[in-house]
């Protein structure tokens, strides 16, 4: 089918080339002063839009006027140039020379998909080209992103291909709510939800989020809204800042081709290191009925029976884009097929994506855009993170058992095989062979617009969006499945339907007012509507063992639910511009929102100002560009529905069901969460533009937080929700731009460097409430918390007891005491991150890498705990004679004088599920090499390949730092981190905590790209 609707629309793309032709056809090359093609550069017909871009080799065909005319052709970076053409002239050749001012001409996508001038913006933002995202690829591509943004974070989900991914910008500010930017897509907010991530070190199966389904082949760029003054016109959803994307479009001339294939392996980067010396056991004696590897010395292991689990996983891209059309109709339609492997057998991803775009110009002031994308997406095998998970499986093999052998997975009475007994363990390859959870996606993303010049001055926008997704889950476990599998098996289908619709109007005007002042201004509004339809039906077990279909079921069960809301919204903002040089900005919107009692109102404004001092007076010579800016602004969330009344549940059972009120009391005086932002900022460029500096400060109050208070039993409830809180984050960011080498040389060099630093502060609570948990309460391992006085992410954790003089306490057989209760031994978020991004170009060969670092923050690892509980650990093999006696005290204060051996030690603190968290957190500094690229560019004009590109690619190449555990044990040598603090168990906001998540992988690859 898809095939089909290709070939139809590549058809049509031919014949509407045809319509409204004109009189000849002017062909042309456009090039830089080194005589490099420009592709991607404008050329438009002078006091026209009608136009055209110039392809992958600089190359354009525009038809013009019979007689005589003017072309405006510019490009990002350089100076615009205006070429008449002659009567009789139907070829061009222009050579356009760079601009020293680059940055007066970037252009920003902003708030309601409005591109503005980046010298006149009065807040923070970063612009990311979608060449960026489409040689080192991911199957979410948001986790491309790391790097390079200045104060973007990105942390991936564990569990495989597709898994969500939690994208932060400028810290967290949400306990209990939703912390990650929100995503617009051509001026339009699409769902971003990532509901079912794991809440706890227990662990689980995550779901899928929304901007994993977005292709990054149909990106032209994505503009990076980090602040509140900048995000404040999307309203609520926009508190945690905006990732901004424009897709590509048609553009009119003959029919261009665009192929974009590759093909990458990737593989286990980062494995724990196991001791390979001691066999399984326990107390230096073997036996194979062990859960442990503290048996003998010298028995025979199996030195890669983890690593050979995990198989070299592949995987395929490949694009077509076909773009075509003539002055009134541009076309853009594309094709892509992903798939990827995961490291783990069976699991699978699988996406087509199919996208239609078609832009007219049905007369002079009347322009119309629409979009249809179509997205089917399977996962297969999902992996399950924490206890009962794969990973932890696989590592909990003692050193001396050979995994392969276990790949048969069951005897001939259809038992497990398992080298020992457990309650909770099972053989890996039983895990990956008998469990199965499956994603099937279906989405929808349609898009129209129409926009009227009303006068030379004045125009008028309607918009219409319409975001649908279905997803498709079912959950088997065969029976004998320790944990989940019940009587015959265990079998789940779950179902939803997630609808979004936004319509909005927005009139644009722009006048003169004379004396060199201007006023641009915009006012709308928008409805917004979601709506959410879930049904989960349970077996209850199986009739006949493994027939995994409901009509086996034992006992069905039905779970519902409908989620819907509304948001009602009008805004308007006002730029005033002096000479171009002095902008005053001024925002304001009014959200009425579904969740909120009556009135059901919020109101929040914003306000900036820019000076471009550069423009304002003379500089010294080594100045190109200087500007100033400060935005004061405020932004609203609304929370989720049904908070304000009282909630009750139907089940079965008895005659007729029954009826029982949910155990949450209501909050009727329920407010809207207001953040409010104060930034101030610079952007200085120098010698001619090749060094550049852009800085930012920023403070955000985030207040009104909806917290949970436990209630005594008497009052009939068990929590209430609450209004109260006041999260703090204050930071700055840094983004360095640097052309070391000449212009005139062959060799380039274009460096950029991103920094950023976040400090949070949890400046109150409540009065009733000290401390939030942002999971469900303290977990086996370490908890996250928010403490006044303290940090959103704090890590609690047990603790070696110290005494007074923080000297060490063991017990009177010389083990170590833990801590009376959990104390503070970390926070999870990173003090600083940088990325810095390198591209060398000579000639047609193009280089380029990308460091990714993040310093400081803790990481607690429950796979770290349960290896030195089973002995295989590396680091385990220290004082396993003994005669450890570790420099520590008493309770009563006497020095100790009683040895014991690594066994006892590491059994003590830890019990491989629950352990003292001090022990096995890290410091999670890691610096890696992110991306790699090598290319080479071959440019062939006038023939039926216009160009190849063929790239080597890299990413997670390897890890340059990593940081060491954060308690020194005596007697044992430094712990270096071995997990990677990028992957997490999930992508809310329980982070800090490592428990069977997937190991951090190395891919390799291949790209092509060919031009036709």
């Amino acid at each position: 089918m898809a095939k089909y609707v290709l070939i139809c629309f590549g058809v049509f793309l031919l014949s509407i080339t045809s319509l409204w032709a004109q009189d000849r056809q002017l062909t042309g090359t456009l090039r830089d002063e080194q005589g490099q093609p420009m592709p991607g550069a404008n050329v438009v017909i002078k006091g026209t839009s009608r136009g055209t871009s110039t392809d992958a080799v600089g190359e354009f065909r525009l038809q013009i006027p019979s007689g005589g005319t003017t072309l405006t052709i510019s490009s990002v970076g350089y100076l615009s140039k205006e070429v008449t053409v002659g009567t009789d002239q139907n070829q061009l050749n222009v050579v356009l020379a760079a601009d020293a001012r680059q940055l007066q001409e970037v252009t920003i996508t902003t708030a309601l998909g409005i591109d503005r001038n980046a010298k006149t913006l009065t807040y923070s933002a970063q612009r990311v080209e979608g060449r960026q995202l489409t040689d080192v690829r991911d199957a979410n591509f948001t986790n491309t992103l790391n790097g390079k943004v200045a104060g973007l974070v990105v942390t991936q989900g564990a569990g495989g291909p597709g898994s969500a991914s939690r994208v932060i910008l400028r810290g967290n500010r949400s306990i209990q709510g939703n912390n990650s930017a929100l995503f617009v897509v051509d001026g339009v907010p699409i769902d971003n939800s990532n509901s079912g991530q794991v809440t706890s070190d227990f662990g689980g199966f995550n779901g899928s989020d929304g901007a994993s389904n977005i292709n990054p082949d149909d990106i032209a760029s994505i503009s990076v809204l980090k602040g509140a003054a900048g995000s404040a016109l999307y309203g609520s959803r926009a508190a945690n800042g905006v990732v901004m994307i424009t897709t590509k479009r048609g553009k009119s001339g003959k029919v261009d081709v665009n192929v974009n294939s590759g093909v990458a392996m990737e593989s286990a980067a980062l494995l724990p290191q196991f001791q390979n010396d001691y066999g399984q056991g326990n107390g230096g004696v073997a036996s194979d009925k062990s859960n442990g590897s503290w048996g003998v010395k010298g028995a025979t292991t199996y030195p890669n029976n983890v690593a050979n689990f995990f198989r070299n996983a592949y995987s395929t891209n490949n694009s077509v884009g076909i773009t075509g059309g003539s002055e009134k109709i541009q076309s853009y339609v594309s094709y892509t097929h992903n798939y990827n492997q995961g490291i783990v057998p069976k699991n699978d991803l699988t996406r087509h994506t199919l996208n239609l775009r078609l832009n007219t110009q049905i007369s002079s002031r009347l322009t119309t855009d629409a979009k249809i994308t179509y997205i089917n997406q399977s996962i297969d095998n999902k992996v399950r993170v924490g206890e009962g998970g794969v990973v932890l499986n696989a590592y909990k093999v003692p050193r001396s058992v050979d995994l392969a052998d276990y790949k048969n997975v069951a005897d001939e009475a259809g038992n497990p095989r398992y080298w020992t007994t457990s309650s909770v363990y099972m053989n890996p390859y039983w895990t990956v062979d008998r469990i199965a959870n499956n994603e099937l996606r279906n989405r929808v993303l349609l898009l129209g617009s129409a926009r009227y010049e009303l006068t030379d001055w004045l125009s008028v926008q309607g918009r219409a969006s319409y975001d649908r997704y279905d997803d498709a889950n079912t959950y088997q476990y065969a029976d004998r499945t320790l944990l989940y599998a019940q009587t015959g098996g265990t079998y789940q289908v779950a179902n939803a339907q997630n609808i979004e619709r936004n319509i909005d109007i927005l009139f644009q005007g722009n006048n003169g007012l004379g004396g060199g002042l201007k006023l641009a201004y915009n006012l709308g509004g928008s409805v917004n509507d979601r709506s959410n339809i879930f049904t989960q039906t349970n077996a209850n077990g199986l009739l006949v063992p493994n027939k995994f279909d409901l009509q086996f079921a034992r006992t069905l069960q039905v779970f519902t639910g409908l989620v819907k809301r509304q948001l009602e919204s009008v805004y308007g903002t006002a730029s005033l511009s002096l000479n171009d040089y002095l902008i005053l900005d001024v925002t304001a919107r009014n959200d009425w929102s579904s969740t909120l009692p009556a009135p059901h109102s919020y109101f929040y404004p914003s306000v900036g100002v820019t000076a471009v001092v550069s423009d304002m007076t003379t500089l010294p010579d080594a100045i190109s560009f200087a500007k100033i800016r400060a935005s004061y602004a405020q932004v609203g969330n609304d929370p989720d529905p049904y908070r304000l009344a009282q909630t009750y549940s139907f089940g079965q059972g008895g005659t007729g069901g029954f009826v029982s009120r949910d155990g949450t009391k209501p909050i009727e005086n329920l407010k809207p969460e207001i953040t409010t932002s104060l930034e101030i900022g610079a952007d200085v460029r120098f010698l001619n533009n090749r060094l550049g500096l852009d800085f930012t400060f920023y403070k955000t109050n985030s207040r009104n937080q909806l917290l949970t208070l436990g209630l005594a039993p008497a009052s009939g409830f068990s929590d209430q929700f609450i209004n109260a809180g006041n999260v703090q984050n204050t930071g700055f960011e840094m983004s360095l731009t640097a052309k070391p080498l000449a212009a005139s040389s062959r060799l380039q060099w274009d460096l950029t460097l991103n920094a950023a630093r976040n400090k949070n502060l949890i400046v109150a609570l409540d009065p009733n409430i000290k401390q939030s948990f942002l999971g469900g309460s303290f977990g086996r391992l370490a908890t996250p918390v928010v403490r006044e006085g303290g940090s959103y992410g704090d890590l609690y954790a047990f603790r070696w007891q110290r005494d007074a003089q923080n000297r060490f306490v063991v017990d009177a057989n010389g083990k170590p005491l833990s801590s009376k209760e959990a104390e503070y031994i970390g926070n999870f978020n990173p003090n600083f991150s940088l990325g810095l991004n390198n591209s060398f170009t000579y000639g047609n060969l193009s280089f380029g890498f990308l460091i990714d670092g993040k310093f400081g923050g803790v990481l607690a690892s429950g796979t770290d705990a349960n290896s030195a509980f089973d002995g295989t650990a590396a680091y385990t093999t220290a004082n396993r004679d003994g005669g450890w006696i570790l420099p520590a005290v008493t309770p009563t204060g006497e020095a100790n004088t009683k040895a014991i051996n690594a066994e006892t030690f590491w059994t003590t603190v830890s019990g491989g599920r629950y352990s003292w968290g001090e022990f096995f957190a890290y410091d999670a500094t890691n610096v890696r090499v992110r991306e790699l690229t090598l290319g080479y560019t071959i440019n062939t004009p006038g023939t039926f390949i216009k160009s190849a590109r063929l790239s080597l690619v890299a990413r997670n190449l390897f890890f340059l730092y990593r940081g060491n555990a954060i308690l020194d044990i005596p007697g044992v040598d430094k712990r270096k981190l071995q997990y990677d603090p990028d992957v997490n168990l999930g992508a809310g906001n329980f982070q800090g905590i490592e428990n069977g998540n997937l190991p951090s992988t190395r891919t390799l690859g291949l790209n092509l790209k060919l031009a036709f």
